[in-house]
């Protein structure tokens, strides 16, 4: 598709490594180095404490196919909204995938009605369960109750290791009420769940609160580590290895197997859908291995795969359609495939987990590309051993990210609502063009952390909206999506399991600023007569042209 006057500036678009969100309290390092550090992951338990309460197509292998049929299993089921919605389901089937790509705007246009609270749930088929979301607190409407959703991720909901595993006594003592709460909240709106196993309790921890004195206690590999994050919550040494799990990865483990089988059979076969080992383990304030053995090769690797083998032999026991993710990390995908050539943990991993973060700073200088996260997903399919490459792989956070704001606050690195809008859409349909099974957004409801929900005005922001359009173009996630790149402009072919086909387009060298987007006319193939935008309006096309900005709509025909 080529403008009508002139051609597209060529889009120069570059591959960041690895993202950096601040998502809790500023560790030293963060505090004092000058410019922004590439990760300063200790941001998140700032952040999550001042919002919690104070309670505190097919994949390449006939396994990967078997896994995403399982997904699909269990469709969501919202009777509710498909008694209200069913006609508005099927009529807006009908519209969405007969269509292509067009501008933001148009002298000729009529505009159809303000979208309605209720959306169509997304429908069942192997990539329908897409979307995920990471969540905070509970004091907020349940994300499942508002949006369209399939998936929920644990780690930020202070359900963590070291939340629920406290010591009394010499004895485990287990609070697993906060941990229920979310999982009613969970099966309520069939929503199913992705349980992140992280954050070693201080009292068991190889740098905790009990590792003081010389000599060290037995075990201790070092005085209490107060880097980690959520140094604030939990105490330190959250992000050291259990005391009697030894450097190779050898020991006993018995402090993570008794959490984990105190866990599964608490919850029971069922209740989690997923595993995840860990979070981030190659950032140092998440997981401290290497650094705590600095005697033994890939130390951090073996502990890691040994706490791998150890969830799966006793989760699956319990529960056999139970699934684990390797370790998520952000970046090329090298640590992961560092991982799983250094160790067994290809074994205990039946999909392979990352973070899709691609910002290295802010709007308006350095805006984040969203484009930039089909690079990501291709160097971490490159990376991958042979063995791995067949496995589905799910992206558990993402966003545009956060950065310091005016006395050292944290806020979006997007601030403009049409901005946020136009890269949220831009990064779903690029992921989806790169087969990612599925997509946990980083966050629900963590103000400054890329939020689709405003506690104060208990509503969706501009996001959130274009979240639940997005949702409807892609049929809730079973269309096939193509992306493709001329220049600046990018066009994504959307092919729905039956019915035509739509096109969502836009131009990354156009730009949104204080409620106006800039666009460029493009030419329209000839069977797209309208289109949808993020804000749920179709407007009507009078002639061969689309004006196309950076925020992308969908081309229809109607």
């Amino acid at each position: 598709m080529q403008p009508v006057t002139g051609s597209p500036s060529q889009l120069s678009c570059r591959f960041l490594a690895l993202a950096w969100y601040p998502r809790d309290q500023p560790s030293d390092y963060c505090q004092t180095t000058g410019g922004i550090p590439p990760r300063c992951a200790a941001f998140r338990d700032q952040a999550i404490l001042s919002k919690g309460s104070s309670t505190k197509d097919t994949f390449r292998n006939p396994q990967a196919n078997q896994i995403l049929a399982e997904m699909s299993s269990h469709p969501p089921d919202r009777p509710a909204l498909a008694v209200i919605y069913l006609t508005a389901v099927f009529a807006i089937s009908a519209i969405l995938f007969t269509a292509g790509c067009s501008g933001l705007a148009s002298s000729a246009k009529s505009s159809g009605p303000p979208p309605t609270n209720g959306y169509p749930t997304p429908n069942p088929g192997t990539s329908g369960m897409f979307f995920g979301m990471n969540t905070n607190s509970l004091g907020d409407a349940w994300p499942g109750t508002i949006i369209p959703l399939t998936s929920w991720r644990s780690l930020g909901s202070q359900v963590k290791w070291a939340d629920i595993d406290t010591q009394t006594n010499g004895q485990h003592v287990y609070d697993f009420s906060k941990l229920d709460q979310w999982l009613s909240q969970a099966k309520g709106s069939s929503t199913d769940v992705l349980f992140t196993v992280y954050a070693t309790p201080s009292w068991a921890s190889s740098r905790g609160s009990s590792c003081t004195g010389i000599p060290l206690p037995k075990g201790c590999l070092g005085q209490p580590n107060t880097g980690c994050a959520f140094q604030q919550q939990d105490g330190p040494g959250i992000c050291d290895p259990p005391i009697d799990l030894a450097c190779d990865g050898t020991g006993s483990n018995q402090t993570f197997i008794d959490f984990v089988t105190a866990l599964i059979q608490h919850v029971g076969p069922g209740t989690v859908k997923y595993w995840e080992i860990w979070n981030e383990p190659n950032v140092p304030t998440e997981w401290h291995g290497d650094a705590d053995c600095p005697n033994t090769p890939h130390a951090g690797d073996l502990m890691l795969a040994r706490m791998a083998r150890d969830l799966k032999s006793i989760v699956s026991t319990a529960d056999a359609k139970a699934k684990f993710t390797t370790p998520p990390v952000g970046g090329a995908g090298f640590w992961v495939a560092n991982y799983l050539n250094n160790t067994d943990g290809g074994s205990s991993a039946d999909i392979i987990a990352f973070h899709g973060y691609i910002n290295n700073g802010g709007c308006p200088s350095n805006c984040p590309v969203a484009e930039a996260v089909g690079d990501e997903i291709d160097n971490l399919i490159k990376a991958l051993p042979p063995a791995d490459l067949g496995k589905p792989i799910f992206n558990t956070e993402g966003s545009w990210g956060s950065m310091r704001g005016p006395n050292n606050s944290i806020v979006d690195s997007i601030a403009d609502p049409d901005q946020q809008a136009s890269f949220l859409a831009r990064y779903y349909l690029i992921q989806m063009s790169k087969q990612i099974a599925k997509f946990y957004w980083w966050n629900w409801n963590i103000p400054g952390q890329s939020e689709f929900y405003d506690s104060n005005t208990k509503s969706l922001n501009a996001a959130g909206k274009a979240y639940v359009q997005l949702v409807r173009w892609t049929n809730g996630g079973t269309a096939s999506v193509g992306c493709n790149a001329n220049g600046t402009v990018w066009t994504c072919t959307l092919k729905p399991p039956s019915g035509a086909e739509a096109e969502a387009i836009w131009d990354t060298s156009q730009t949104c600023s204080a409620g106006t987007c800039s666009t460029v006319n493009l030419g329209v193939p000839p069977q797209f007569n309208a289109y949808l935008d993020l804000a749920g309006n179709t407007t009507n096309l009078s002639g061969a042209s689309a004006p196309v900005g950076v925020k992308p709509i969908l081309l229809i025909s109607q």
